[in-house]
């Protein structure tokens, strides 16, 4: 079983298709080793054979011109296509295969395992400047870089999860989950769009602002965005005071309904606290003297019934009484 591939050379103005007799599951064009002759000719040049039994993933770094191999053995191959030389083996995880690579500028790389980590590398190091886990043990499908003018982030997803993070510290800065399992996720570079292949019906499309404007063919979205801003209110009422509507009629303001001083909430007002508190010192100018004088009423009683109550001494036998209750007392 096979499959046919067609590419195009706009120096040889033609399309040749390339037939693979093996079904692969990866296909990586390599442009500094593609010539014309050779995709006319549907040659195949000798194969790169690598110490693990299995590549899981291919990345070719266009910058310094390197192919990164992430393997069945937890290992990342880094070769050289014009020398067809192995030029270093990265240990990322013992017995994991490597199911995503990714690279950013020119020395860092991004590596996912299928136990759902992400390891973030210096390639002149072996040690990995930070450590993600998705926390949900599925295998990382995909990994980009977003850097921008104000924070660095890095996109992850897994079948389970699409996360944004901040490089330099690990933290989130937001997550998706998807009730269908995510297959792959395609990011719009230079903006915040995102395609979900998934295990769903149709094709899900995220926009997320933060990162970045929306395409020039989906120019709408930002208009959509710039809306929901403006009409978004704060709901939050810290420094306003709830009245119903009794409460208004009494202190004399139902001329305000309608005005900038009342806000029409369920069934009454919201008004500023400050003018409640002008008003209502208005309507009852004593209210604080009715307040300090029943605080007094119920310190008083509060000590009142501390007291020892005295039970009234019989008229007869008076010093009899008094000495029955010195004993019960003591």
């Amino acid at each position: 079983m096979g499959f046919t591939t067609e590419r195009e050379y706009q120096h040889l103005g033609e399309i040749f298709p390339i037939i693979i007799a093996l079904l692969n599951s990866l296909l990586v064009l390599l442009v500094i080793v593609c010539s014309g002759l050779t995709c006319v000719k549907e040659r195949f040049m000798s194969p790169i054979e690598t110490s693990s039994t299995g590549v899981n993933k291919t990345h070719f770094h266009p910058k310094h011109s390197l192919l990164f191999l992430g393997t069945d053995k937890g290992t990342v191959e880094c070769w050289d296509p014009r020398s067809r030389e192995c030029c270093a083996t990265l240990a990322v995880s013992e017995s994991q295969n490597i199911t995503s690579l990714q690279t950013n500028k020119i020395l860092e790389l991004g590596v996912g395992t299928e136990s759902g980590k992400v390891f973030l590398y210096d390639i002149r190091s072996t040690k990995p400047v930070l450590i993600k886990d998705h926390y949900y043990d599925k295998p990382i499908n995909s990994i980009y870089f977003c850097d921008s003018d104000s924070d660095n982030y890095v996109i992850s997803s897994c079948s389970k999860s699409f996360k944004i993070w901040f490089k330099e510290t690990g933290k989130p800065f937001t997550a998706i989950e998807s009730d269908e399992d995510i297959c792959d996720v395609a990011w719009y570079e230079g903006s915040g769009m995102f395609f979900f292949a998934n295990e769903g019906q149709k094709m899900k499309t995220y926009y997320i602002p933060a990162l970045g404007p929306a395409p020039k063919w989906c120019w709408f979205l930002d208009n959509l965005t710039e809306e929901l801003e403006e009409s978004s209110e704060n709901v939050v009422y810290d420094d306003y005071k709830f009245i119903t509507s009794e409460e208004l009629e009494s202190f004399g303001l139902s001329h305000l309904i309608g005005t900038n001083y009342l806000r029409a909430y369920m069934h009454g007002f919201f008004i500023d606290m400050k003018l409640y508190r002008e008003v209502k010192d208005i309507v009852n100018p004593f209210a604080f003297e009715e307040y300090k004088k029943g605080l007094i009423d119920k310190k008083l009683e509060s000590q009142m019934t501390d007291r020892i109550k005295v039970k009234k001494l019989p008229s007869v036998n008076k010093r009899l009484a008094l000495r029955d209750m010195h004993k019960v007392l003591n």
